[in-house]
């Protein structure tokens, strides 16, 4: 694991950064600063706590799932840079020069580096003495959330590069990374099994909802209910269909879905106040005017020529009713052409610098994951509700017609979080686990069949693991076709 041994090698972290802004603002060498010196006071693990989010890459998921599944075309414009041509056509090179988002490096680097920095603090942070009760509730708060962008990470690790589009628990996973690496040098690990990865997540998991209390409620970082919609994320991976249903239910009973009236304006809002959960918005991270590197909308449109990038995909624009869903026109824009607008658009003369908080998980996907649970459970009328209450708030005159067969029912569940969840990163997770295929409209693959449809039994239709982890790692398999 080259990439990620170079990061246990050269950094340990200590950020000077307020409680609004995660960044990554001070990065000292480990070979500088004695570990057990670090992280003293809770005042240092409360900066080194932002350091962690400051890590997170929020627009890598984005840029993956939408390049490689329908939700975009090649861009269209006679300025348009043909990034389209990476198309099925997965390259393990170095993170810096491939299609794994060359801007900010690879999503497996990025993941490990989460991991490690959470891994550090959970562990430098344990001798710190705390003054009163309401310091060592704030200690274990920040545990909590170190164990809970753990587990996450974990989990987005596993989805994206684990050998099997379903999730199989005796099979390959990822490297279960529990405690930072103290010899890098020599370490050369094995992947574990899918199993393994997922029964640590779950007991981060659980083991975080105990520790961060319910009066903390700034959607910058993980909160409460970041950590339930996590623990729906992870039981809709092992499709246990009763805990999604049992979570989603706390959940949503706290955060539902937005309005019509008010749908808009999460996405043209640039930043929601941090502390307010009377939005959809379960967790967002902070974009500034100083890591705009970090915004999504850049990766569709260039700032300030406007070049394209990527088009919105006219198999994605169909699927709405483009005169009453709201959505249509908060998602698109259509004149002078085809635009991606869910994170700002540039136009002559607008000014547009893409600066919009990433919103990683939303009450939306929480509601659609219980519609898919109540069906698989055969609760086809309580499936039918969710999917009513949802396009209610979305579409104006919206009458519910009840499905009553049930594979209809989550196709067209299936259907409806490819519209509402569209560029968010999630597109191509939800293909994977059903082991559905990736089908283009021809249109949309440029007029070139070959690369209309993708079917799961291809080994392009999974990731490989990043070439210079297995060259630096003997221990480090492969996945098929690789």
């Amino acid at each position: 694991m080259k990439k990620v041994i170079n990061y246990f090698l050269g950094i340990l972290f200590l950020v000077g950064a307020t409680s609004c802004e995660k960044q990554l603002t001070d990065i000292q060498p480990i070979d500088q600063i004695p570990a057990q010196n670090a992280i003293s006071t809770l005042v240092d693990v409360g900066s080194a706590v932002n350091g962690v989010y400051g890590t997170y890459s929020g627009r890598r998921p984005h840029y993956l799932s939408s390049f490689m599944t329908d939700e975009v075309r090649l861009g269209t414009g006679s300025e348009y840079r043909n990034v389209g041509n990476i198309l099925f056509n997965w390259q393990h090179v170095s993170d810096s020069q491939d299609w794994r988002d060359g801007e900010n490096g690879g999503a497996w680097t990025n993941l490990y580096q989460v991991i490690d920095r959470a891994n550090r603090v959970l562990e430098l942070m344990v001798p710190v003495p705390t003054a009163n009760a309401t310091e060592e509730a704030l200690k274990n708060q920040y545990r909590g959330e170190m164990l809970a962008l753990r587990a996450m990470a974990h989990l987005e690790l596993l989805r994206w590069y684990a050998p099997t589009p379903q999730y199989t628990a005796d099979q390959l996973g990822v490297v279960l990374q529990k405690e930072y690496v103290k010899a890098p040098g020599s370490y050369r690990p094995s992947r574990n099994t899918q199993g393994e990865v997922m029964n640590q997540i779950i007991a981060d998991l659980a083991e975080a909802r105990n520790l961060i209390p319910t009066t903390f409620t700034d959607i910058s970082r993980i909160t409460r209910n970041a950590v339930i919609a996590s623990q729906v994320r992870a039981a809709v991976h092992t499709r246990s269909w009763q805990t999604v249903v049992d979570r989603a239910n706390e959940l949503l009973a706290l955060q539902p879905i937005a309005t019509r009236a008010n749908y808009a304006t999460l996405w043209t809002t640039r930043s929601i106040a941090p502390a307010n959960q009377s939005t959809e918005i379960i967790w967002r991270l902070n974009v500034q005017a100083l890591n705009l590197g970090a915004a999504v909308g850049s990766l569709w449109q260039d700032v300030g020529t406007g070049a394209v990038q990527a088009s919105p995909a006219v198999k994605l624009m169909n699927t709405f009713d483009q005169a009453n869903d709201i959505r249509f026109s908060t998602f698109f824009r259509t004149t002078p052409r085809n635009l991606i607008a869910k994170y700002g658009f540039v136009v002559t003369g607008n000014g547009e610098n893409f600066q919009y908080d990433i919103k990683m998980i939303r009450s939306s996907e929480i509601l659609l994951a219980r519609a898919e649970a109540y069906a698989e459970l055969n609760n086809l009328t309580a499936a039918n509700a969710d999917l009513n209450t949802l396009r209610s708030n979305r579409i104006t005159g919206y009458i519910h017609i009840p499905v009553l067969d049930r594979n209809q029912l989550i196709t067209d569940i299936l259907q409806e979080r490819y519209k509402e969840l569209c560029y968010e990163g999630q597109r191509y997770f939800d293909l994977k686990r059903r082991s559905l295929p990736i089908n283009r409209d021809l249109a949309d693959a440029g007029g070139q069949a070959t690369i209309q449809t993708l079917l799961p039994t291809n080994p392009k239709y999974i990731l490989p693991i990043p070439q210079q982890e297995t060259f630096a790692n003997p221990n480090m398999q492969q996945n098929a076709g690789y």
